[in-house]
């Protein structure tokens, strides 16, 4: 039995951030503790060996590991500081009763057998469902049975994907800002990422005010942007795929029919 001894780096749900690094701490792949256990050693731990040679390719593929996760360090912050936390949605309001009423008469529908395995793709309503909402949104016939997948949570949707896309020497852009989950997950699937940073546009800018006693006006707010030079620069024949959610995360940004585009004509063009 192999035992990896390495750092929880769970958000801090209950307050407490012990996934936090020490000062000056790191761990990379080669920091972390492996030991083997034979069952004829009574349980006694053997001579630690050699994580690099335990490791597994996928954890390789990751490199080191210098601190918490965004998810743990503003965790953190937001209980150090009396602030309220947009870092992660932690809503603290309970369903609305309807929504309870009917999970609870779901569970106990004795007539639709409710407690088994479904369809792996998806339960047959909910697809439908989601077949018929897409379609109308996408302007096209979806084939529920055959299109339409249903997976835990966003995440896991964008690990398959990329997973099923992403060959080792595949590049794959990422607007900056990003989160940073999109980084790991591409090179878990053996692809490289490509930074295309927004710019950012205060509301501000182009205007001619000194602000109170000559000083520059404060920025309260702006905008960001794509500028196509900047993704035509970075996208190449490499590139397998292009991580664009819009609203974007962490910006809340909208990118507009001409910024999508922009996108759709680098991709034809690359």
């Amino acid at each position: 039995e192999i035992i990896v001894d390495t750092v929880d780096r769970a958000p801090c749900f209950d307050g407490v951030c012990d996934s936090s690094p020490q000062d000056g701490a790191t761990t990379t792949t080669e920091d972390v503790s492996v030991a083997s256990i034979d069952d004829n050693t009574n349980g006694e731990e053997k001579t630690p060996v050699d994580s690099s040679s335990t490791a597994g390719e996928a954890i390789l593929r990751l490199g080191s590991m210098t601190g918490p996760t965004v998810w743990s360090e503003f965790g953190r912050l937001s209980q150090e500081h009396d602030v309220a936390n947009l870092g992660q949605g932690f809503p603290d309001w309970l369903p609305p009763d309807f929504a309870v009423e009917s999970l609870v008469s779901a569970t106990i529908d004795s007539t639709k057998s409710p407690h088994q395995y479904t369809r792996t793709a998806g339960h047959p309503n909910l697809v439908r469902q989601l077949a018929r909402r897409y379609g109308k949104h996408l302007g096209q016939t979806i084939d529920a049975m055959n299109e339409v997948a249903v997976t835990v949570g966003a995440s896991q949707a964008l690990y398959l994907s990329l997973q099923a896309m992403v060959k080792p020497g595949d590049e794959v852009i990422l607007f900056e800002p990003f989160f940073d989950l999109y980084v790991n997950q591409i090179k878990l699937a053996g692809g490289t990422p490509v930074f295309v940073p927004l710019t950012f546009v205060p509301y501000n800018s182009g205007e001619e005010s000194n602000g109170v006693n000559g000083e520059e006006e404060e920025i309260t707010g702006g905008t960001w942007i794509l500028e196509p030079e900047k993704l035509e620069k970075a996208i190449s024949s490499k590139t397998r795929a292009i991580i664009l959610n819009s609203p974007h995360n962490p910006t809340g940004k909208v990118f507009t029919r001409q910024e999508m585009e922009a996108v759709a004509k680098s991709v034809i063009n690359a």
